[in-house]
């Protein structure tokens, strides 16, 4: 019994410490024709456009996943400067995890004529980003696929026949990274249950 309380506490103590990304800046932006196959997102007609990620805890990793397209455009998706994927990806893909770093260093590109787009936003580029949700009196409900990812972001490459935030649509599911004090404690608490079995066991 004290062990289940025990290895109860120690469970507690590692699971109460959650990644936390706060989304800064940015503005509502409702568009049309997001229709990126496959549609792995429910449809989607709305986001906050270049806001920028920050997270807690530079030390946070980050999975990112391919969702789906619809572009013309090769799109690419970096981490930490490195390129994770593209668009001609299978679909879904998962990558990582990487170090989140704080705000989040991811950037989207264009392979076709060039421009990018880094957490944040880039005011000179017609390209851009969105995190995909619904708007109530300004308030941002992000989209989750039902809680699978953290966010999803949809990117508008610099094809400017349309705006429709499908060109390349990424999951990013943020894991929490424990402190070196939290393993001590684990440690001290396996040590403790090891030596109340031992206990017993001489009685």
């Amino acid at each position: 019994m004290k062990r289940t309380l025990l290895a109860a506490a120690l469970l507690a103590i590692v699971g109460s410490a959650n990644a936390t990304v706060s989304l800064v800046g940015g503005k509502e932006n409702h568009f049309d024709d997001y229709d990126a196959p496959p549609v792995l997102t429910a449809p989607q007609s709305s986001g906050l456009q270049d806001t920028k990620l920050v997270s807690d805890n530079p030390l946070d990793q980050i999975t990112a996943t391919f969702l789906g397209k619809e572009a013309a455009h090769i799109n690419q998706f970096y981490v930490n400067g490195s390129l994770v994927f593209n668009n001609l990806a299978a679909a879904p893909s998962t990558y990582g995890p990487f170090y989140a770093s704080s705000p989040l260093d991811f950037k989207f590109r264009d392979a076709d004529d060039g421009s990018e787009v880094s957490n944040g936003g880039n005011l000179l580029a017609f390209a851009s980003y969105v995190v995909l949700g619904t708007f109530d009196h300004g308030a941002l409900t992000k989209y989750t696929k039902g809680g699978e990812y953290d966010f999803v972001l949809g990117f508008n490459d610099g094809y400017k026949v349309d705006a429709d935030y499908d060109d390349l649509v990424v999951g990013v599911k943020v894991s929490v990274v424990p402190e070196p004090e939290t393993y001590a404690l684990m440690l001290a608490g396996l040590g403790i249950m090891g030596f109340v079995a031992r206990r017993r066991r001489a009685d």
